[in-house]
């Protein structure tokens, strides 16, 4: 091989590994919408099987987060750190959580929201903690995208230190 093909390989090589640990910042995010996108698309087939007119809410929730999922996959080709979508994404997981446990807690409408568990306090304690731990997951996951888009990620410094060697 010539030397302008080393060169060129190791130039490309670097480019490479420099555009993946830029697209990896968002690895956590991308495993989080992964995790948020089966639990409604399972919730969502429960609520199908059970005929429940509320099937509605894991829908909307699902094409929420695949325009989350769409900007993530963008992100490869083009980088930035400003994920609007999946900010905005999160934001709507959040509040939907926030309103769930409200109406699971006050609200007679359990069993139209959860027909495929009886109403019991057990049941109630099992969803009440799946919402919890959403929120949380979502509340970790908006500060994180706070992180990336002031570049105060531990990712990011990593990358510049990188960039420094590899320069």
């Amino acid at each position: 091989m010539k030397s302008d093909e080393r060169a060129r390989i190791e130039q490309n090589r670097k480019e490479f590994s420099i555009k993946s640990m830029y697209f990896n910042r968002f690895l956590l995010v991308r495993y989080v919408s992964a995790l948020f996108f089966f639990t409604n698309l399972y919730w969502f087939i429960s609520m199908l099987m059970s005929d429940s007119s509320l099937f509605v809410i894991p829908l909307i929730l699902m094409i929420v987060l695949l325009f989350s999922i769409a900007e993530q996959v963008k992100m490869y080709g083009k980088h930035t750190n400003n994920a609007k979508y999946t900010k905005y994404c999160f934001m709507i997981l959040l509040s939907t959580n926030v309103i769930l446990i409200v109406t699971t807690c006050f609200s007679s409408s359990f069993t139209q929201l959860y027909p495929f568990l009886l109403n019991q306090d057990k049941s109630k304690i099992l969803v009440l903690t799946i919402l919890i731990v959403g929120i949380l997951l979502s509340v970790f996951i908006l500060y994180r995208l706070i992180q990336i888009k002031h570049n105060k990620d531990k990712h990011y410094q990593r990358i510049k230190k990188y960039e420094e060697v590899i320069n």
